[in-house]
């Protein structure tokens, strides 16, 4: 029997490295001719000629019309753009300052009765309540209490029919004071005039009596309406008398009434 040589063990498999892809292999672009050159404007940078459809250049992409270039361009380097703003506000709040100061300046260069005025203007209001009321005539059951009791639905009447001219209605205060405004509420209510109600003052003038004996007449004219403000602006006033020329809605059966006087003077506080 032959001798059997002894045979080597199978090697072990050694240690493989993971697979690694291949690199990208580069395409190969097949040559294309290149454009035909269009006819049309140039563009103004590259000159360029460009067909007329186009609105920007195929080879440099710049505008090729206004519109286009204005939407394209912005701000240079280091350049803030301007902010729109509303110039209307800006114009109305000069204009009130400017006037302000005219007020102001006017006030000064005017002297005192025009810094008087100045006061008068911006001075903060108080009522002031009438101490003694009378009247020239009155009609029954409508004497001249009831146009400063502080009620717009009681009224003084002249107990006289048609315009009253003459007539007038007088308040007095116990003790000097600077008047700027007053409200008058016309007929016999604050409401809005009725056909049935009497009639109303239009034109009339104020007599403003102050602490030196001075007398200050003022004339106004009012609406036929409701409450109506007056400007009086008498210094150390004593007495207001009112005193009536023209009324609305006179007849011969109808009397001019007042529903309440009401003054207003600087405050002290």
């Amino acid at each position: 029997m032959p001798d059997a040589s002894p045979t080597a063990p199978p090697e072990a498999p050694g240690s493989v490295l993971p697979g690694r892809p291949d690199p990208a292999r580069p395409r190969v672009r097949t040559p294309q001719a290149a454009p035909e050159p269009e006819d049309g404007t140039p563009c103004p940078t590259c000159a360029t000629p460009n067909a007329p459809r186009r609105h920007f250049c195929y080879s440099c992409a710049t505008p090729l019309t206004d519109t286009a270039r204005t939407e394209a361009e912005g701000p240079y380097a280091g350049q803030r753009p301007r902010l729109h703003r509303d110039r209307t506000r800006w114009i109305a709040r000069a204009v009130v300052a400017a006037v302000i100061a005219a007020v102001v300046v006017g006030g000064i260069i005017g002297g005192p009765p025009a810094a008087r005025a100045v006061q008068d203007h911006f001075a903060k209001r108080v009522q002031v309540p009438a101490a003694t009321w009378k009247a020239s005539h009155s009609g029954p059951e409508q004497g001249p209490k009831l146009a400063f009791d502080g009620y717009s639905n009681t009224w003084w009447g002249t107990g006289y029919s048609g315009a009253s001219d003459g007539q007038y209605l007088e308040a007095g205060f116990g003790q000097p004071t600077d008047l700027l405004n007053m409200v008058i509420t016309p007929g016999a209510s604050a409401r809005t005039p009725q056909a049935a109600d009497p009639a109303r003052p239009h034109e009339f003038d104020l007599l403003v009596t102050d602490s030196a004996g001075k007398r200050h007449l003022l004339r106004y004219r009012l609406n036929d309406g409701g409450p109506q403000r007056v400007d009086v602006r008498v210094r150390n006033a004593l007495t207001v008398r009112l005193v009536l020329h023209s009324a609305y809605g006179t007849t011969d059966t109808k009397q001019v009434a007042i529903a309440e006087l009401e003054f207003f003077g600087r405050s002290t506080g």
